[in-house]
């Protein structure tokens, strides 16, 4: 999909309002596979072989099998109507790429039609949730939001996956606190001070938390049994994740 381009749905169950794409029943999926090399689930009916950017399951009780690409969660093996209570709005399974669930309620239609007009804006070629903010929604009673976050889901394309993100696990220290966590780090060499400046989250909201109490300098984080980098957690953000940032060699390979 280019910035040309609206994202291709198909729409497995029931036909949604608003819409634009090709309705099928469930009956007729022979088989549903994402590719994450081009970021479209490819699927087979006995008329034949196609791409789709997007999946919406509506008004079926259908479930299929799909995989997880985001390290911070269990892969969930198969997703259905069923696991709307575990999905963020109801919509977005932590970890699922490119799969809506719609039960026809006028605020999941109004942010599909949100998620789809920043996927076209930004020539996204990939949705997903955010595990801390999924995670969030469910601890503060699943109450929705007023209006879509853009904020709240994960939209990427090739080009900002290859930008050097390691996505992960990490194990984080402070004095006798150990816990392993799942982060997103990236970094840069600032020219100014000539240093390699790195910085990202830790996921796990309770670790997050926790590493926030401990003595200002004491925090490391290394990965994959690497060595331990220093590193300080600066603030929450908006999601409900912590940020760390760090100067020198990261705890990641570059």
């Amino acid at each position: 999909m280019t910035s040309a381009e609206h994202p291709r749905i198909v729409v497995i169950g029931s036909r949604v309002p608003g819409v634009d794409g090709a309705v099928l029943a469930p009956s007729d999926v022979v088989d549903l596979r994402f590719r994450p090399d081009r970021d479209a689930w490819t699927l087979t009916t006995p008329a034949g072989v196609t791409d789709y950017d997007l999946v919406v399951l509506a008004g079926t009780t259908a479930a299929i099998e799909v995989p997880a690409l985001d390290p911070r969660v269990v892969p969930p093996g198969t997703v259905g109507p069923a696991d709307a209570e575990r999905a963020y709005l109801g919509m977005l399974v932590d970890g699922v790429p490119n799969l809506v669930l719609i039960d026809g309620a006028k605020l999941q239609l109004d942010t599909l039609d949100a998620w789809l007009r920043w996927m076209y804006t930004e020539a996204a070629t990939r949705l997903l949730s955010r595990p801390p903010v999924t995670a969030r929604w469910i601890h503060k009673g699943r109450r929705a939001p007023s209006r879509p976050d853009r904020d709240a889901i994960d939209l990427s394309n090739d080009h900002v996956r290859d930008e050097g993100v390691y996505a992960g696990e990490a194990v984080l220290r402070s004095g006798d606190f150990e816990a392993v966590s799942p982060v997103r780090l990236a970094g840069h060499l600032e020219p100014l001070d000539g240093n390699y400046h790195w910085y990202g989250t830790v996921d796990d909201l309770e670790i997050g938390a926790a590493l926030k109490k401990m003595p200002r300098g004491s925090v490391t984080v290394s990965v994959g049994g690497g060595e331990a980098s220093p590193a300080m957690v600066t603030d929450k953000t908006v999601w409900g994740t912590y940020r760390l940032v760090g100067v020198g060699a990261p705890p990641y390979p570059l």
